[in-house]
């Protein structure tokens, strides 16, 4: 009988599941579980491999939305704690792999191709080179992926959401001044984000109507709402020079892919718009970020394929 092992994705409000073969990265029997339903991670695990009937399995990936450095790690966005060991024994594996929610996409990245992705602009790597992943969504996370030399791949956490906002005009001090709260540092993720985008709508207009993310980002798309539509176009643009600083940080010649719920959505405006040329403003060193190519993830899963690529690695 075939061995099967167990990837998850763990986020604030659903937990995501699925079964692998180990060393392959093609996942069966996936799965979405509200976590309200459950008093705790070890809980919706061994609730998800009860329903599935499998027991004995080879191994176990799970991603999480949170660091994960420690004995006792803790979800960012939800009263949870747990241990390495006490998801390893609800998900009854043998081997266990607990990931940050971003180094399971950097893992990822080179298992997306086709229908994974879109591509704005940039020409395909012709060698294994640094790859970066990064997206706006609940927080802005990021993770680098670098070549190793004898083969193979090392992701590598970052914390671009917590680097100062790249503004640039006088226009967007302005705007980021009247985000910003008195003594408090403001931060990337303070703007690009969920929560940053209604908090940009709510600084454009002096009659704000909409009153949530998912609402603004739908007026600004159907062009019902002006102060919408410009604080889109101010996401995208801040969201350009955020990736194209880390672009340019880290060398990522091998492609920058852009992660989460909001990326997906706006793809279209991503590929007609000016965030390409924005990515690109280097001054004397545009040259550089012009080959590096952008990807948009519209993988509706691809942590699970960093999970797998996890389980593989550990055999």
């Amino acid at each position: 009988m075939t061995e099967l092992a167990l990837v998850g994705d763990i986020g604030g409000t659903n937990s995501r599941f699925g079964l692998v073969e180990p060393g392959t990265t093609r996942v069966a029997e996936v799965a979405v579980q509200k976590n309200d339903n459950f008093a705790s991670l070890e809980d919706s695990i061994a609730a998800y491999v009860k329903a599935k009937g499998v027991s004995g399995l080879a191994g176990a990936a799970i991603a999480v939305a949170g660091p994960v450095e420690g004995e006792v790690v803790h979800l960012t966005n939800r009263n949870w704690s747990f241990t390495r060991e006490s998801l390893r024994k609800a998900a009854d594996a043998r081997a266990f792999r607990l990931l940050n929610d971003f180094e399971a996409l950097a893992l990822a990245l080179p298992h997306l191709d086709g229908e994974d992705v879109v591509k704005i602009g940039g020409e395909l790597a012709q060698k294994p080179a640094v790859k970066i992943v990064l997206g706006p969504g609940t927080g802005l996370g990021m993770a680098t992926l670098a070549p190793l030399p004898g083969g193979g791949w090392m992701a590598l956490p970052g914390e671009v959401g917590h680097i100062t906002l790249p503004v640039v005009t006088q226009e967007e001090f302005d705007w980021r001044e009247r985000m910003s709260k008195p003594g408090m540092l403001f931060e990337s993720e303070d703007a690009i984000t969920g929560g940053g985008l209604l908090r940009m709508y709510r600084a454009a207009t002096a009659n704000p109507t909409l009153e949530t993310p998912e609402a603004v980002l739908q007026a600004a798309l159907a062009g019902t709402d002006a102060a919408a539509v410009k604080t889109l176009d101010q996401f995208i643009a801040w969201l350009a020079r955020v990736a194209g600083d880390a672009a340019m940080t880290m060398q990522a010649k091998g492609g920058v892919y852009l992660a989460g719920g909001i990326a997906p959505s706006i793809v279209n405006k991503l590929k007609s718009g000016p965030f390409r040329s924005i990515f690109e403003e280097k001054g004397r060193l545009a040259f550089v970020m012009r080959p590096i190519p952008v990807y948009v993830i519209v993988d509706k899963f691809p942590a699970f394929k960093g999970c797998a690529a996890a389980i593989a690695d550990m055999r």
